[in-house]
């Protein structure tokens, strides 16, 4: 079996003929690290704090795995995490920092709390992957970074994001702050908007993102249903029924229903990530 990924410059230069290899080299990353790391080593070279950070908090440093992978093909394993949507970039901090959203460990329990307009994910007719909402989680952040480059030259940054295994708090630009809530008994993904006038590009963005990782990831065997608050009954509608009753603040004249796909067009299924990033 030969691995030849193409999609960035750095990964068309490897071809892997012992995929064991990558099994082993991303096994020393996405572990438990109180049982496959050994907290003395890390102390004695100085990386402590960074094991620490990594297993905790999901962020990674550079010098963390550059030690783990031993300096051998660094940017190719980091080109590769991200291009499965395991790995994110994280500026929101002075040291050079990767998320790896396997790594959270801590849940998110006063549920009751999150405000916003619902858009919920329903995958219930068949089963919600373990992995997927941690890709979308990727994603997400990958996006706001882009929105935190592009605003920086502005006064007004982006907030960082707060992250925990089964939520996260994301702005994608200012003002634009959204919610994500896993819920693995009802297998169900929940999107909840602050504010209306983002609701419609909200899930525009979130549909593209699923169809990502269904197709890049997934093998496109994703099924999954889309229910949205109506603020004027109080209750969960299709999305279908959303569509064509035009209803508000998800579509309006302004937010042509039409624009929301339901499936993937030949263009997007093989688009690079950086390019897919640059689309939304």
């Amino acid at each position: 079996l030969l691995i030849h990924l193409t999609s960035t410059a750095i990964l068309k230069d490897i071809v892997v003929i012992k995929p064991q290899w990558l099994i082993n080299a991303l096994g020393k990353v996405i572990c438990d690290g109180n049982l496959h790391t050994d907290k003395d080593e890390f102390k004695r070279v100085g990386l402590e704090e960074d094991r620490k950070r990594t297993f905790e908090k999901g962020l990674a440093s550079r010098d963390f795995l550059e030690y783990v992978w031993k300096g051998s093909q660094v940017d190719f394993f980091l080109d590769l995490m991200q291009r499965t949507m395991l790995l994110s970039k994280w500026i929101f901090s002075k040291n050079e920092l990767y998320l790896i959203p396997s790594l959270l460990e801590d849940y998110l329990v006063e549920k009751e709390t999150i405000k916003g307009r619902r858009c919920v994910i329903d995958f219930s007719n068949n089963f919600l992957p373990i992995g997927v909402f941690q890709r979308l989680l990727c994603l997400c952040v990958a996006h706001s970074v882009r929105g935190n480059e592009n605003e920086s030259d502005h006064n007004e940054l982006i907030m960082e994001p707060s992250l925990h295994k089964n939520y996260a708090t994301i702005e994608f630009e200012p003002g634009f702050k959204v919610h994500l809530l896993q819920d693995e008994e009802a297998q169900t993904i929940t999107i909840f908007v602050r504010n209306d006038e983002f609701a419609g590009k909200c899930l525009r963005i979130v549909q593209a993102m699923l169809r990502k990782v269904n197709h890049d990831v997934m093998g496109s065997g994703l099924n999954w249903e889309i229910y949205l608050d109506d603020v004027v009954a109080d209750e969960l509608r299709s999305l279908r029924e959303a569509q064509e009753e035009n209803a508000s603040p998800w579509f309006s004249c302004r937010e042509n229903k039409h624009n929301v796909k339901t499936s993937v067009t030949p263009a997007a299924e093989n688009i690079d990530l950086a390019g897919f990033l640059d689309s939304l």
